[in-house]
């Protein structure tokens, strides 16, 4: 019950006529002048709907500072009853609106030395940071959307014209981060443990018609922990799953993933493979036809393949065995562009016609043993890949044969916003950015804000 609220109530909306009739002065005053136009009222407007906010926020607080409760509970989380330390105590709370002063009694627990307002978690301002969830979404979201805390914050101040710190924005988003980091790792551990219940495997004759995709890469990330090498740089791996049913092919032969999910995670293959399982059993796997994965080459990703999706055809991404064969023709023939040029269609052309014993002959052929560190053994790397760079007929099925949209996911989802100049980021603050991105690249920022408004 709200005390005094037809005194609160009959103030404000006299404050409110008051405002929009000075609006309505103004907005004559320019028409004599001959001055009214969109943009002059729109000036006006904004300085009248800024006075209006201001008008509700102090109503806000009004309703909040007068709720009258029939029982208070004095009982701290520990235990121990708490006493009334301050009589009136005002303070503000930011909202997406700007801030909201409630004045109310404090308590103080002399236990653990710590202190709240009468009323605050029933009133859902209990916490350190005194910001609204909805406040709290909006600075997660631009935290997460920019290049940086200091973008989003110059965001928040143009976009509402309320000021916060980068700290402020940093501190908010990786604790949101983190909520929905652990509860998607908590899903992703029981799927795994699991997996019967997680992805129950249909008998053959009731698999649905289709294909389900699931690319993976992997991309440096500058952290503030050192390796056992010295070295500050760590893989953040990023995976993505879609079905076949879920792409929209243009005339122009590009394609758009309708509905996709992407993971990702901060450390081993052990614990990404949860993770990408469970996307994989959220979008169908054990009820289609047919898995297909596609990687670059590393070895971490065909290990999990055999382990986690045994059933799957493996594809080796055609652009990464393009790039290995442009990289070690740039070997053999460093002045001779011709030559290169020439050497490079012979082993491609073989490549995708089937031939690939052939490729491996014309290899050897120029083979090597004083390759450097960046050139990979193009013959060892095609025998060890044999069985994934059957490209004629997996174009003849219409199976993608590319990775191009996770290596674009790289770049779009991690990148942009996580490998600016000079970034380095903690483990965990790293890991909680990006579980904010996946999700919002993934549509699924519904996901973000429950976590917040379940708090």
């Amino acid at each position: 019950m709200i005390k005094n609220i037809d005194t609160i109530v009959s103030k404000n909306i006299g404050e409110m006529e008051w405002v929009l009739k000075e609006f309505a002065k103004e907005a004559v005053k320019l028409d004599d002048k001959g001055e009214l136009t969109i943009t002059t009222l729109e000036k006006l407007a904004g300085k009248t709907i800024k006075s209006l906010i201001q008008i509700v926020l102090l109503m806000m607080g009004g309703f909040l500072s007068n709720v009258v409760r029939s029982e208070v509970n004095r009982i701290c989380s520990c235990g121990k009853k708490m006493g009334i330390s301050k009589r009136d105590v005002t303070t503000r709370i930011l909202s997406m609106f700007g801030y909201v002063p409630v004045t109310r009694d404090m308590l103080f627990c002399r236990r653990c030395r710590k202190g709240q307002g009468v009323f605050d978690k029933e009133l859902e301002i209990y916490g350190e940071h005194r910001i609204t969830k909805g406040m709290t979404e909006i600075m997660t979201y631009m935290s997460q959307l920019v290049p940086s805390f200091e973008r989003a914050t110059e965001a928040i101040k143009k976009l509402l014209n309320i000021e916060v710190s980068p700290t402020q924005a940093q501190i908010i988003s990786e604790e949101v981060g983190k909520r929905v980091f652990e509860k998607e790792k908590t899903k992703a551990e029981l799927a795994y443990e699991r997996p019967e219940d997680a992805a129950p495997q249909e008998v053959v004759k009731n698999l649905k018609e289709g294909r389900l995709y699931i690319l993976t890469d992997g991309s440096q990330l500058n952290t503030r922990t050192e390796n056992n090498k010295g070295s500050t740089w760590k893989e953040m791996k990023l995976g993505l799953v879609f079905k076949d049913s879920d792409v929209i092919k243009r005339k122009d032969g590009s394609q758009i993933i309708t509905k996709k999910e992407y993971v990702s995670y901060l450390g081993s293959v052990g614990d990404f493979k949860k993770f990408l399982f469970a996307a994989a059993a959220r979008a169908g796997y054990g009820k289609v036809k047919e898995i297909v994965v596609i990687g670059d080459g590393a070895q971490w990703i065909w290990n999990m393949v055999n382990e986690v999706f045994p059933d799957a055809v493996e594809i080796l991404d055609y652009f990464h065995l393009n790039e290995n064969v442009n990289d070690y023709a740039k070997f053999l023939y460093p002045d001779n562009e011709v030559k290169r040029k020439k050497w490079v269609k012979s082993i491609l052309d073989c490549v995708l016609s089937g031939k690939v014993d052939k490729a491996v002959r014309l290899v050897e052929e120029k083979g090597s043993n004083n390759l450097p560190d960046n050139i990979v053994n193009l013959c060892n790397y095609i025998k060890n890949n044999e069985h994934r760079i059957d490209y004629k007929n997996y174009k003849e099925k219409g199976y993608y044969i590319g990775s191009g949209s996770i290596e674009s996911a790289n770049k779009t989802v991690i990148q942009q916003r996580m490998k600016q100049s000079g970034m380095r980021w903690s483990i965990n603050g790293g890991q909680y950015i990006a579980a904010l991105r996946t999700k919002h690249e993934s549509n699924k920022w519904d996901d973000v804000v429950e976590e917040i408004f379940a708090s």
